[in-house]
Formats: C-alpha cells, sequence, structure tokens
C-alpha cells in the first residue's frame, strides 16, 4: 500500500493551526484587488453631483486601508498563530472593510483564512464567508480553493467513512479550482480521491493523471490532513497506478509505478505495488526480470524491489541467479540489519521453496549464528522470539523433506534453548504428529501441555482441530464455544467454529458461524472481512449452496481483484462441479502466479489439468504439490487418480494407501477404499 498518514480527528485543528501560508494570500492574487480607473468629475457640475461618486471613493479608500491593516495583523499571526489579541483584529480590519465596501470579494476569503487556519477554527463560518466571496466574484481563486478544502474535510475522506453530500460539493469546488488553475497539484489529487470514494472510476484516472503531471505543490500538508496521503509527483504516479490495478489496466499501470519508482527510487512500497502490478498483468518471467533488473540497477538500495526480482528469478526456475541477487543485496545492506535480516529470509525462503532444504536449513542456521544463539539456554524475550520464528521454519523445511528425526531434533533444541516455561516446542510436537496422522499420540501431547501452560489458547484449537479429526466434532464444538465472550475477540473463533462445521460436513452450522464473524467485523477492517468472507463461501459450498458462495467470492474479488486465495478457491468450486474449467483454470493460475510455492493451489492447478484432459500437465503440477504437501490427504488422493489415469497403478495405489492413512472424513475414507478395491494393481 501506499503510505497512509492518518492523523487522528481531534488533530486536524492543531494541525491545519499551524499550516504556513507564504505569501500575503498563498491561493495565487492578491488579497488587495485593483482599483478600477476613475474619471475627473466636470468642474460644470453642482456640489450635490458630486457628493455621492466622492463618498464612495472615500469608503473604498477606507476598505483598502483596512484590508492594509488586516493584512498586517495577519502577516503577524501566521508567525504567532496562537495570539488571540492580534486574530481578533486580523478579523476586525476585514470585517470593517466588507462593511466600507460589500463589493470586495477578497476580504470575505480572508476572513474566512482566519476561521479555517486559526483557533479558534470555526468550519461553518468559513463555509459562509468563502461562499459569499465566490458570489460577489466568481472567478476569486482563493474562496474556491478554501471551500474545497472546506468541503473535503467535512466529507470524511480520510476516516474512510464518506459523507456524499460534502463530497459532491467538494468535487464542485474543485472543479473551479482547476478550471482557475490547471496545474494545481492538490485539487487534482483531491477530485481523483473523491472520484474513486464516489465510484466513479474514469474521472478519478483522468484526475489522477492530471495530479502525476502537475509540478510539485508548495506545502503539501493541507493534502495530507484531508486524506492521510502524501502530495508529490512520485506519490501521485503511485497512487495512479494503484487505481489502474484495481481497475484492470494491469498494463498501465506498471507503467505509472515505473514512473513513480523513477522519481523516489528508494521507495519500497512503489515496489510491493509494481509486483502487484506485474502479476496481474500477466507479464511473461523473462519480460518481468528484464524490467526489474533495470529498475534495479537504477535503484540498488532498494531492497524490495531486489526481493521481487529475485522472486521473479526464482519463478522462471532460476534459482541460482535468484540466490546471486539476493547475496549481492545482503552484501548492499551492510549498514540496514533490517534489510538484511529480511534478505537473509528470503534467502532462506527462496532454497526452501526450490526444495533445496540442505542450503534452506543452512541459510536459517546463518541466522542463528549471526544473533549468536547455538544450544545454550536464552535469557531474553528478544532472543527467545527470534528462536522461535527461526526454528520454527526449520522443522517445517525438516517436515516436508521428510527427514522427521531431524524435525524432532531441533523440536528439542527449541525446547533446551526457550526453557519448560515456553510452550513453542510442545505446538511444534504436536503439529509434527499430527502432520503424520498419529492423532491420538497428538491429543494426549494436546492435553499434556494444556496442563503445562494452561494460559496458552493455541492448545484449546489443537485440541478441537484434532478431535474433528477424530469424528468428535460435538466435543470439538463445546471446547471451542468456551471460548466465545461476547466481544470483538470472538470473531477468530467464529471463524474457527465454522472451519470446524466445514470441515465435518455440517454445512449449515458452519454458515451460521460464519456469518456470527462477518457481523463482528469493524468497519474498515477489509483484511478481516475478507478473510471471513472466504470462509463463509467455503461454508457455502459444504452446504451444497455454490452459487451463494461464487457470488461470496465475486464479493472478495470486488474488493481485491488479486486475493490468491478467492482465486484459487472460485476455480478449485468450478473444477469439483465441472463448470466453466477454462475460466477455473485462468483463475487458478493467477492464484499459482502469485503464490508458486502454495501446494494447495498447485493442487488446484493439476486437478484442472486434470479434468481439461491435460494429463502430462496435471501430473507435473500434482507430483509437485504431493512434494510440497506430503501429509494432505486431499493432494495424495489427486495424486493417486492422476497416476491411474496414466496406466501407473502401483504408483496410484501407493498415493491412495497414504491418502487413506491420513484421511480423517468418513466419505473421503469410503471414496479412497472403493478405488483401491476397485482397480486393480499392475506393475508399471
Amino acid at each position: 500500500m501506499l503510505r497512509n498518514l492518518k492523523p487522528s480527528p481531534a488533530g486536524i485543528a492543531l494541525s491545519l493551526l499551524i499550516f504556513f501560508i507564504a505569501s500575503s494570500y498563498s491561493y495565487g492574487q492578491g488579497l488587495i484587488p485593483a482599483a478600477s480607473p476613475q474619471k475627473s468629475p466636470s468642474t460644470n457640475q453642482a456640489a450635490t453631483e458630486q457628493s455621492a461618486p466622492q463618498r464612495a471613493q472615500e469608503r473604498r479608500a477606507q476598505a483598502y486601508a483596512k484590508i492594509m491593516e488586516g493584512e498586517r495583523f495577519l502577516l503577524s499571526l501566521r508567525g504567532n498563530p496562537t495570539d488571540a489579541t492580534t486574530r481578533t483584529a486580523a478579523q476586525s480590519a476585514f470585517q470593517e472593510a466588507a462593511q466600507l465596501d460589500p463589493t470586495i470579494a477578497e476580504t470575505h476569503t480572508a476572513l474566512a483564512e482566519i476561521a479555517l487556519f486559526f483557533q479558534p477554527q470555526d468550519l461553518e463560518l468559513a463555509l459562509r464567508e468563502a461562499t459569499a466571496a465566490t458570489r460577489i466574484d466568481h472567478n476569486n481563486f482563493g474562496a474556491h480553493k478554501l471551500l474545497s478544502r472546506i468541503y473535503a474535510l467535512k466529507s470524511g475522506l480520510r476516516e474512510n467513512n464518506l459523507e456524499r453530500n460534502a463530497a459532491e460539493q467538494a468535487t464542485a469546488e474543485l472543479r473551479e479550482v482547476v478550471r482557475l488553475n490547471s496545474n494545481d497539484a492538490e485539487a487534482w489529487g483531491l477530485l481523483g480521491e473523491l472520484y474513486q470514494r464516489l465510484g466513479k472510476t474514469s474521472d478519478a484516472i483522468e484526475a489522477f493523471s492530471r495530479w502525476a503531471e502537475a509540478p510539485e505543490p508548495i506545502d503539501a500538508r493541507i493534502f495530507q490532513i484531508i486524506t492521510g496521503r502524501e502530495n508529490s509527483p512520485a506519490a501521485a504516479s503511485a497512487r495512479l497506478g494503484e487505481v489502474l490495478l484495481e481497475a484492470g489496466r494491469a498494463a498501465d499501470a506498471v507503467n505509472a509505478i515505473r514512473s513513480a519508482i523513477t522519481l523516489d527510487p528508494e521507495n519500497e512500497e512503489y515496489a510491493e505495488l509494481l509486483g502487484q502490478a506485474l502479476e496481474a498483468e500477466g507479464t511473461d518471467d523473462n519480460s518481468a526480470i528484464t524490467e526489474l533488473q533495470s529498475l534495479a540497477a537504477a535503484s540498488p538500495k532498494n531492497f524490495t524491489l531486489l526481493r521481487l526480482l529475485a522472486s521473479e528469478q526464482s519463478r522462471a526456475g532460476q534459482t541460482d541467479a535468484a540466490a546471486q541477487t539476493l547475496r549481492t543485496a545482503i552484501k548492499a545492506a551492510a549498514d540496514n540489519p533490517e534489510q538484511q535480516f529480511l534478505l537473509r529470509v528470503a534467502l532462506a525462503e527462496l532454497y526452501a521453496d526450490a526444495l533445496r532444504y540442505t542450503d534452506a536449513v543452512a541459510a536459517y542456521e546463518t541466522l542463528l549464528q549471526e544473533r549468536g544463539i547455538t544450544n545454550k539456554p536464552l535469557t531474553t524475550d528478544a532472543e527467545k522470539r527470534y528462536a522461535v520464528a527461526i526454528l520454527s521454519s526449520i522443522i517445517s523445511i525438516q517436515k516436508n523433506a521428510g527427514h522427521t528425526d531431524d524435525a524432532l531434533a531441533t523440536i528439542e533444541r527449541m525446547r533446551t534453548l526457550l526453557g519448560a516455561d515456553s510452550a513453542a516446542a510442545d505446538v511444534q510436537y504436536v503439529q509434527l504428529l499430527r502432520d503424520e496422522g498419529r492423532r491420538r499420540e497428538a491429543l494426549q501431547a494436546i492435553k499434556l501441555a494444556r496442563q503445562r501452560h494452561a494460559q496458552e489458547r493455541g492448545f484449546i484449537w489443537l485440541e478441537a482441530e484434532t478431535l474433528t479429526d477424530l469424528g468428535r466434532v460435538d466435543e470439538a464444538v463445546a471446547l471451542a464455544r468456551g471460548q466465545l465472550h461476547g466481544s470483538i475477540e470472538d470473531f477468530e473463533t467464529y471463524l474457527r467454529l465454522s472451519s470446524l462445521y466445514t470441515q465435518a460436513r455440517r454445512g449449515r452450522e458452519a454458515v451460521e458461524s460464519a456469518r456470527k464473524a462477518i457481523g463482528l467485523v469493524p468497519q474498515g477492517r477489509d483484511d478481516l472481512m475478507i478473510a471471513a468472507l472466504v470462509t463463509l463461501a467455503s461454508a457455502e459450498e459444504r452446504a451444497g449452496d455454490s452459487r451463494s458462495a461464487e457470488e461470496t467470492l465475486k464479493r472478495v474479488l470486488s474488493m481485491d481483484p488479486n486475493d490468491a486465495t478467492a482465486l484459487n478457491n472460485m476455480g478449485y468450486f468450478l473444477i469439483e462441479r465441472n463448470e466453466r474449467l477454462e475460466e477455473a483454470l485462468k483463475m487458478i493460475q493467477r492464484a499459482v502466479r502469485a503464490e508458486p510455492a502454495n501446494s494447495s493451489f498447485l493442487d488446484s492447478l493439476g486437478w484442472a489439468y486434470f479434468k481439461l484432459g491435460k494429463l502430462d500437465e496435471a501430473e507435473r503440477h500434482l507430483t509437485e504439490a504431493a512434494r510440497r504437501a506430503a501429509t494432505s490427504p486431499t493432494i495424495q488422493e489427486h495424486l493417486g487418480d492422476i497416476l491411474e489415469r496414466r496406466g501407473k497403478m502401483d504408483q496410484a495405489h501407493a498415493a491412495w494407501q497414504k491418502a487413506l492413512s491420513l484421511a480423517t472424513d468418513s466419505e473421503a475414507i469410503t471414496r479412497i477404499k472403493t478405488k483401491l478395491n476397485a482397480r486393480p494393481r499392475t506393475r508399471d
């Protein structure tokens, strides 16, 4: 995401208070208007005919004098914005000027400025005065600028809670601002944000494009206060790219984000956004690599960009090149420990994804050595948290490699380092037992762990999941429901309950629990809403309501068109129903491109190819999925099915036997047994 600055509502007035307007009036025109030429009265006119224009001229001159007096006070006030006496004096001078000559619009503009920018702030007074100025002079730039800011503040743009009427009024005033000054960056940026929130995507893209082309503003603070975003050419290009990406125009998004990175080469958020755009564009690997190499050469300190380059190289099968990219970046980050750590983790993950387990473990061991962590008990909480993170990754690699003894040794090492008070080693041991299908042993280990670590809620969920695996669903549900407390924390509990019910094929109850979780999502937490909707879709599919499941996932994709889980699940649901297989394949391919090492996504891709009769691709992806998740009964069953289709019956039977040993679902068990009994084994 792009950087999102969010000052609290209480800070608005203070932030506005310190805003400094550099010139005598910052809106592009002098406060005192030029006097109109006056004709000298004829010497032949009577005194009575001369008195009216003379009085008007005198009052106008007095008004100018008061305006100049008000300007002096206003200049002083800008230097000392909390001076109430000076504020009152400035306000009085401009009020007197307005009374002396009501045709001078700038007096009202100045009064609006005082009401808006200086304490006590009065938005309504500022609104009335600026409106009065535009009625006197429709082309008064300063008044339109103030009105646009006032309405934008009132629109709730920053709080992500749009007040539509104020937003529409803000856009009308902003159109006046850009009519009078087509290079006003703030106005184009605000227009883009408002149009985007109002659902006017095409208008938003046009406004953001003009914002990106506008000169850099002298002062960007008001824009930050109103939107929570930066106002610079780089930020404008990045925001344009973000909106283009949301609109499905990935190629245009890539161009815009490239411009942002050129303007701000070390901005790592822009690099992350570029990765999303390249992903959505579907650029072939070699083109993406070339693009990223060019940008990385110009931005050698943009470590996010370098990690992205390594990821693309890895995706293209260039593991050694990716590793070299990361090692070069690690050296360049010698003065940046945080980035160096992230790069070393990326290197370890690179090797793990490439199934180079020895290299992956060695990379993680390097991280431990750099922190001085060996086999001696640790004393600080920071060291313990660090060790847990790294050792957990090593255990995962060892389990994936099928090195159970090594995983058990690492668990014992973790226990030694952390001490008896830590639950981390027990969690890892329970997970290992469950992954190997030793669920009764796992349940016993959980009960012992709960006695040692009574405050650790994680063991409650592990027990509930293990009970469900063993078919003891009502016990699992009772245990989970004991964690409901009538608070926002129930969100997680309801999601877990929904998953338990889904696993137990109790779809209606799964849907009900997911909907309760949705009802607890706080406003503005799209991440939680997406998690709840994805859970709901799985529950709806399990309940037999496939159309609702599809609509729920469409809702997720409307919120985040690149959500990999939603893309995978939507595609998988379609495949299971033998519907729109080509469309399903494309969605799953997008998910795999986003997470190429995700075993569930690889399984979906292989299964899609199987349904489409593309058996070579199906076997390749299902074999890869099984290598990455050897304890998944679904993947093993699918692998058996493709091997059986290809006539490799011994291998098929081996895969089905493994699936049967891992399966907990009664329907799956019956189905796998039928396959084993119905297909005779033959030598491959």
